[in-house]
């Protein structure tokens, strides 16, 4: 009798196991959410760091032009205002999910909840 495949799990190496273990769709999917963010969080870096360095050489090259300055001022002010919100958005989740009840930061146990 032929066997039928779990369209349920996701066949994948995790970390440092040395062979495929099989995986829950929710972990998978959890693991690429978990991939993204953490991109993104990369991404936000890079860009505070890109617009300050600009909004800094606009400063120093402003030559008192207050026009100039101001745009520069305000682009550092961004740039740092950009950073805070990356910043405080994973401690903001984590309260927001103590006061729902459910854990907004893990997907996969709120994937897992739903009975498909």
């Amino acid at each position: 009798m032929p066997t039928t495949p779990d369209f349920g799990t996701i066949k994948k190496t995790i970390g440092y196991s040395p062979g495929d273990t099989k995986v829950a769709a929710a972990d998978s999917l959890a693991l690429v959410v978990s991939n993204i963010l953490g991109f993104l969080t990369l991404i936000a870096g890079l860009a505070f760091i890109f617009y300050f360095i600009i909004g800094a050489v606009n400063w120093i090259t402003s030559a008192g032009d207050p026009k100039k300055l101001e745009t520069a001022r305000t682009m550092i002010l961004n740039a740092f205002i950009g950073l805070i919100i990356t910043l405080i958005a994973y401690p903001l989740l984590s309260v927001l999910s103590h006061f729902l009840g459910f854990d907004l930061a893990s997907p996969a146990d709120l994937i897992n909840q739903f009975h498909f």
